[in-house]
């Protein structure tokens, strides 16, 4: 008995040099209040890793959730608790030499200035490391994702359907709008007019409509990167964007830039960053509509929810390390509408935002934060628009 355990052991042993697994469980507290309304959600994401130690790699994971919202506004109701299955990253990687690698499954993806899509996607994706670069063309699908995640809201019926909650029951309320994406990107090093590093990227993205609707929508998007260090605490950032877009027999097309400033640096003894950023898109079709519509709609505030389709918005952060394990960032925002609407303001209003967050051990994550949109700011919104104001909590234990 004693010799079959011992070889056991060896077994075991000798299987740790051949390959590495790992796995592991994160638990999730959430709760937000915005006005009238409640939210509280508790998840739990199991994981597991595995590496061949050549040329194989797996990662795995879940996300399983209950949630919970009441309104006791306008559209007051009871309240309920819907159980929310998710595949969240879900990724092979293959690697056929050193320079060249194969990824297949749920995968993280974003376009290089971070405008159109980003988030996970399902699909395929083909990476190859040149001497003047790195080169990878993904293949991606999003209707299988879950939509309240993918966010993904190009066109009405799009909105439409997303305004149907899934209630855990009726799966074709689950899955995302169908579209696939086609993209190239090129990332390079460069030399750059002044400072040590930089770094050039540049995409290009196609988004095709795979929805049997009348108000289908196909897109296309070019965007390029630069980013350079000019100072060891000075990091520069700026991009541009152009698109097209066809929609039942309309066409449109539209540009973007961004521009960001970041500076580390110690307004006291603590260690803290200050940033700047500018973004903006711009264009209209034939018959005077905005002509921007990114793949994933992505709020470009925390509490003011318009996506960068014909947005401008100007935001001051600075984020400030206290101590080793506790940390806060604050953030001032203002969203400017960049197509006009006869008879209509085009200034939407101003954000603050305010967060705490504490980490005393590695496994141990604990933040609050809140925050106001003043819409008395602007002139999209009517005289008299309350403030929107919000607050949130949250925990993550990891084991």
């Amino acid at each position: 008995m004693k010799r079959l355990l011992i070889l056991v052991l060896i077994l075991i042993s000798t299987c740790a040099f051949a390959f590495s697994a790992d796995f592991g469980l994160n638990l999730d507290q959430l709760i937000e209040a915005e006005n009238d309304l409640l939210t509280y959600e508790t998840g739990i994401t199991p994981w597991f890793s595995y590496d061949n130690g050549n040329n194989f790699s797996l990662y795995l994971s879940g996300y399983f959730s209950i949630f919970y919202q009441k309104n006791s506004g306008e559209f007051a109701d009871n309240g309920g608790w819907v159980f929310i299955p998710e595949f969240s990253r879900f990724v092979f990687i293959y690697s056929i030499s050193d320079k060249i690698s194969l990824e297949a499954g749920r995968m993280e993806f974003a376009d290089s200035i971070v405008f159109t899509a980003s988030g996970l996607f399902d699909g395929l994706r083909f990476n190859v490391d040149l001497p003047a670069g790195s080169l990878s063309a993904a293949f991606l699908f999003t209707g299988f994702l879950y939509k309240e995640t993918a966010s993904i809201i190009m066109t009405g019926t799009d909105s439409a359907d997303y305004a149907v909650s899934f209630n855990g029951r009726n799966f074709g309320d689950y899955c995302a709008s169908s579209r696939m994406l086609t993209s190239v990107r090129w990332d390079m090093p460069v030399k750059a007019p002044f400072g040590e590093a930089s770094k050039l990227s540049a995409d290009m993205l196609l988004q095709f409509d795979l929805n049997d609707n009348d108000d289908f929508l196909h897109s296309q998007y070019f965007s390029a990167l630069m980013e350079f260090y000019p100072k060891d605490m000075l990091r520069i950032t700026g991009g541009l964007l152009f698109s097209m877009m066809q929609n039942n027999g309309n066409f449109g097309t539209a540009f973007g830039f961004l521009a960001q400033c970041k500076m580390d640096f110690s307004f006291t003894k603590a260690a803290d960053l200050f940033g700047v950023t500018v973004k903006a898109t711009f264009g209209t079709t034939d018959n005077g509509f905005n002509s921007y519509t990114p793949v994933s709609g992505v709020p470009q505030g925390s509490i003011f929810e318009g996506t960068l389709s014909g947005l401008a918005s100007f935001n001051i952060d600075y984020n400030i390390k206290i101590v080793d394990s506790l940390f806060a960032q604050c953030a001032l925002s203002y969203f400017i509408r960049t197509f006009n609407i006869p008879n209509e303001g085009n200034l939407y209003g101003g954000e603050l935002w305010a967060m705490l967050g504490w980490q005393p051990l590695d496994d141990i994550f604990v933040f609050a934060g809140g925050g106001i949109f003043i819409p008395g700011m602007g002139n999209v919104y009517s005289e008299g628009t309350a403030v929107t104001w919000k607050v949130t909590a949250g925990l993550t234990l990891s084991f």
